[in-house]
């Protein structure tokens, strides 16, 4: 029986990795600027540009776990998921630059729908991209150990795109006379860079070694279950949901930490994001060697306690200290490189865990069901910090010296005391993962007594591609 249980040649791994450096600036774009450039540039109402801002990521949500369980069922001469890449390269740049360039003539309506349609669009084509790319990393390597070092390669990439979009994208829309000029220049020039980093996974990956099951018959039901059957799934897919309902509430409140109780510039929260970036972009490869000793469930436990205790700080900052908030986020970002390498490299290892049970291979399916686990959790986040805003009386429109005590010390229990209970429940959720790296070589054992891993080896010839 044959595994493909050795190292991964380098070019594999860094060329896989840059595919997520057009992902993460996609995701840092939109989760930072996106709203600002509706209301600022397009002059859109607040309210009418959230609604433009949720339809498409509701529905980038619901198609995820579909775009998965299509790409299991998918078999090609190139494989699974290489075709849902190149097809996202043709699509995902150009959508998203066709997001920014909205005609000038339309009424404040007619922006509306023109955005809401092409980021939905565009949403979509990242999805097309982002679930067949990560399923890849359960289909390169069956090595407990080398998954990590798989994945510390894209979370290395993960942050050096987050540090770009939040680093030169204001360069780029601040650089001509108008914001929806620069804003429109931003999506060309981010169009070509998710193209150019697209198209080199495809052709990275063109040799890389794959695991592949025949394609089998498809039941919503059957995939259902099959994902509620997976136990350490189910217990990695729940804490990761308290994980990123805690991100999600924090990134959400900590612009308003900033401009209405530390009383400083809106302009900070970008080298404030920056800065736990580029913390987290040079620990990774530390956290991918202390995995080495501690494990996969250790290392992210130690991340999420450092997460954790992070968000208290925010409680007793001096307003006029708000500086002190660079130093937190600093060793935060040291805890959510952990807490963004372990789940990613763990899940993977949940594949073998639903093979040994059903006989097939669902890498879509359960990548699609993760990108919906951190979709959902981070617009849960979202939606309870602007439920406790309306709880503890902010004022919403009026400056930080119309808001009321309550509601300052509000905002700080919000950004503190809400995301570290999630981080909590999330290590306690945790502590029922069981699947150890002996564990997981158990069932790759049995795997291979029972005949049920196939390897698809990628021996390809310069003239293309072939099974």
């Amino acid at each position: 029986m044959t595994t493909i249980d050795g190292e991964l040649s380098r070019t594999v791994k860094i060329g896989w990795a840059v595919g997520e450096l057009g992902i993460a600036a996609f995701v840092g774009l939109t989760m930072i600027y996106l709203l600002s450039f509706l209301t600022q540039a397009l002059g859109i109402a607040p309210l009418w540009a959230g609604v433009a801002l949720l339809i498409p990521r509701l529905w980038d949500v619901l198609i995820d776990p579909v775009i998965g369980a299509i790409s299991d069922h998918t078999r090609t001469r190139m494989g699974r998921r290489r075709p849902y890449v190149l097809a996202a390269a043709c699509l995902f740049g150009p959508l998203f630059a066709l997001l920014f360039a909205v005609p000038e003539s339309l009424s404040g309506a007619g922006k509306v729908v023109y955005v809401t349609l092409f980021y939905l669009l565009a949403s979509s084509a990242y999805s097309l991209l982002d679930v067949p790319y990560s399923a890849m990393a359960a289909e390169f390597t069956s090595d407990y150990k080398e998954r990590t070092n798989l994945t510390g390669y894209k979370m290395v990439a993960a942050r050096a795109g987050i540090v770009l979009a939040v680093t030169v994208g204001p360069l780029i829309f601040s650089s001509r006379e108008s914001l929806a000029a620069g804003f429109r220049l931003l999506g060309y020039v981010s169009g070509v860079f998710i193209v150019a980093t697209t198209l080199t996974t495809f052709f990275a990956t063109r040799r890389a070694p794959r695991v592949e099951r025949p394609v089998h018959g498809f039941s919503v039901r059957a995939e259902l279950n099959s994902l509620r059957a997976n136990r350490p799934f189910r217990s990695l897919w729940l804490a990761f949901l308290f994980q990123n309902l805690a991100i999600g509430a924090s990134s959400t409140t900590l612009i308003y930490l900033i401009t209405f109780v530390m009383k400083a510039e809106a302009t900070v929260v970008g080298p404030m994001i920056a800065i736990g970036a580029v913390v987290g972009l040079l620990v990774t490869p530390l956290w991918v060697l202390i995995a080495k000793r501690i494990g996969k469930r250790n290392g992210y436990l130690a991340g999420m306690s450092i997460s954790a205790l992070m968000s208290l700080p925010a409680l007793i900052i001096p307003s006029d200290l708000y500086l002190l908030l660079f130093v937190v986020l600093l060793v935060a970002g040291i805890g959510d490189a952990a807490t963004q390498l372990f789940p990613n490299a763990m899940v993977p290892d949940t594949v073998e865990v639903d093979e040994l049970r059903t006989g097939m291979r669902r890498e879509g399916a359960i990548f699609g069901a993760w990108s919906f686990c951190r979709k959902l959790g981070m617009a849960g986040g979202a939606f309870f910090a602007s439920l406790g805003l309306s709880i503890v009386g902010f004022v919403s429109g009026a400056g930080s010296e119309a808001q009321s005590p309550a509601a300052l010390a509000g905002i700080r229990v919000i950004y503190a005391l809400v995301p570290c209970t999630l981080w909590i429940l999330a290590m306690v959720l945790m502590w029922r993962y069981e699947l150890s790296e002996a564990r997981f070589n158990d069932i790759k054992a049995r795997l291979r007594r029972e005949g049920r891993e196939e390897l698809t080896a990628q021996t390809v010839e310069n003239t293309g591609d072939r099974r």
